[in-house]
């Protein structure tokens, strides 16, 4: 008796001017152990030479063009285009390990399962070297998956037919868009994970004051839209994006905190500024409250917090 055929995986590679960066992932896919794969790039506009990059890989790599549209589009037109039954996306800066799609695929074991992760492992971009592990957990049900704990699109495997019923991602969403995808997957589905690293995501450069801005409208909006259907109805789902509303707000709020306070030590004070009133209207007791006892603690440190050299201050 012959034992099935292993499936066909779609990679969905959205790119925009990273042709540098691009090879790294394509290779990491192409060196995969499972080798029933069709690897596709949609290059969202690009004004490099991501295309001549591509061509070099021959017919190994499906190869579309777009007008720049933005990341969700990017994977929906990838979604349309693929063939496979198991779709897994990397981003055009990040890599896999080579069990990656084998061990994931593996998991597809029921129709309860709709979506398949893993861990990853945090670089930094800009610095070098690790920032951490992430990973969500094992059989994330939708309350987990409310509350932020969630895959990242990196690490992620969803079966095609489960994409096309819920819709695939949202292109309203500039940002936050893999989050709101997997609230829709997991209200249906388990996402079933692998505790082990199997993926390598690059942490961007520092964010910006309207990227800061655009992520939490988004992140409200969502909000919005699941308080108003799912914990209408469940105090589960309520308590959950209560957790996530939290999480949010402090991620912002630190967020515009370290622009503020990177500006000041470059020297940037407009900037600074910017950030810190920022972050006064984002939060306004917390800010008040606690921007003086940081800023004189830098200062008599006279370095940057994030220098590794810089002095300790006696207790």
């Amino acid at each position: 008796m012959t034992s099935a055929a292993p499936p066909l995986i779609s990679v969905i590679i959205p790119t925009f001017n990273r042709a540098a960066l691009l090879p790294r992932a394509i290779d990491s896919v192409l060196m995969q152990t499972h080798r029933n794969n069709e690897i596709i790039v949609i290059d969202d506009g690009s004004t490099d030479h991501t295309a001549s990059v591509v061509a070099e890989y021959g017919s190994a790599v499906r190869y579309f063009h777009q007008n720049n549209a933005g990341a969700s589009a990017s994977r929906n037109r990838g979604i349309r285009e693929a063939g496979g039954t198991l779709i897994a996306f990397l981003d055009s800066d990040d890599t896999w390990h080579p069990e990656k799609l084998s061990r994931q695929a593996a998991l597809f074991s029921t129709a309860a399962i709709g979506a398949a992760h893993c861990a990853i492992r945090v670089e930094h971009t800009e610095r070098g070297g690790t920032k951490g592990l992430y990973y969500p957990g094992d059989a994330l049900d939708i309350h987990d998956v409310l509350a932020l704990r969630i895959p990242w699109p990196t690490a992620m495997m969803v079966r095609r037919d489960v994409l096309l019923e819920v819709g695939g991602f949202d292109e309203t969403l500039v940002a936050s868009e893999d989050w709101e995808l997997c609230i829709r997957i997991a209200n249906k589905y388990i996402l079933a994970g692998i505790p082990e690293v199997l993926a390598e995501y690059q942490e961007g450069t520092p964010g910006h004051l309207s990227g800061v801005k655009s992520r939490f409208t988004m992140e409200c909006r969502i909000q919005r839209k699941y308080r108003a259907s799912l914990g209408r109805t469940c105090p589960d789902c309520r308590r959950s994006l209560n957790i996530a509303w939290k999480i949010q707000r402090d991620f912002h709020f630190a967020q515009l905190c370290d622009l503020s306070r990177q500006a000041f030590f470059a020297g940037r004070f407009t900037e600074f500024l910017r950030y810190r009133m920022a972050a006064v209207a984002f939060d306004p007791i917390r800010a008040i409250r606690e921007a003086p006892g940081v800023l004189a603690k830098n200062l008599l440190r006279g370095k940057s917090p994030d220098c590794p050299n810089k002095p300790k201050i006696k207790s």
